[in-house]
């Protein structure tokens, strides 16, 4: 009889415990398909690295942002909603996807902000970055 009760208590504190279950996985299903976060990560990251002793040249009639130095010339720009790094114009690596916007402003000689609205899902997120 006791044995029956204790089988009884345990079998119902697991059945109590799989709702809560259930919310967490759904949270982190969520959280696990969204990239969009990783990606302006390593986007602001790559463009810190880019901007070392380079000269910047802002072409906003067609999107594009470049960093230029003796050897070589970096361009960042919008095509096809996403975002795409070039390298001494040769090949191209996707950086961001599902971009709606994409605006370069420069506020002074030493500071440039890119503006970025990225569509996640049915909410859009905006980013500025200042470089």
């Amino acid at each position: 009889m006791i044995e029956m009760i204790l089988s009884l208590s345990v079998l119902l504190i697991i059945l109590s415990l799989i709702p809560l279950l259930i919310k967490s996985i759904y949270q982190l299903k969520e959280n696990a398909f969204n990239h969009t976060q990783y990606e302006i990560i390593m986007f602001r990251n790559d463009l810190s690295t880019e901007v070392k002793d380079k000269h910047i040249n802002i072409n906003n009639h067609h999107n594009r942002i470049e960093f230029t130095n003796n050897h070589e010339r970096i361009e960042y720009k919008l095509l096809n909603s996403k975002i795409y790094k070039s390298i001494n114009g040769k090949g191209v690596i996707t950086l961001l996807n599902n971009v709606v916007f994409f605006e370069i402003e420069r506020k002074n000689p030493y500071t440039v902000i890119l503006k970025i609205d990225i569509k996640e899902g049915d909410r859009i997120t905006h980013e500025e970055i200042y470089i």
